[in-house]
């Protein structure tokens, strides 16, 4: 086992404390033998987060969480971008459309956040991928809001 496995485990560690903290409840996201290979990287979303019901109503849909640990969050993203249909995010979304990644980095760049999201849900392929920074993103109703807090959130969707 490499350190860059090691720091994988971890952030998935983390990020699932992040939202079981939130209140969420973590399932997983899908069987073993119905992971995907999609070019170089195995992709297989680590869990499925869902908000209990509140105050009697039914329980929101849940996101389903695919955790990375990325030593330059904006330089693999600029990377990936570059590889048009071949790239991770468009693969990934023909297979789980509403998939939201969380990557975690030891090396934010200035100003951003050590956990940063990118909703497939919300992001159209061709488009630009953008990350927002977890720790300032949360969700009120079907809209987003910028705050100081902790609550995770898949980008500005309105599952979570």
């Amino acid at each position: 086992m490499d350190l860059l496995e090691i720091k994988g485990r971890i952030s998935v560690a983390l990020v699932e404390s992040i939202f079981r903290r939130a209140g969420f409840t973590l399932a997983p996201a899908a069987a073993v033998e119905t992971s995907q290979r999609l070019g170089r990287e195995d992709l297989i979303p680590d869990f499925q987060a869902t908000l209990p019901a509140v105050g009697g109503g039914p329980a929101q849909a849940g996101c389903v969480v695919e955790v990375r640990y990325r030593p330059q969050v904006g330089q693999y993203l600029l990377i990936e971008s570059q590889r048009g249909p071949h790239s991770l995010f468009t693969v990934a979304k023909r297979h789980w459309p509403s998939l939201v990644f969380v990557f975690v980095t030891d090396h934010p760049e200035a100003g951003r956040s050590c956990f940063q999201i990118v909703d497939l849900g919300s992001w159209a392929a061709g488009n630009t991928v953008t990350a927002l920074d977890l720790h300032r993103t949360t969700i009120s109703g079907s809209s987003a809001r910028t705050s100081r807090s902790t609550r995770p959130c898949c980008g500005g969707c309105s599952r979570c």
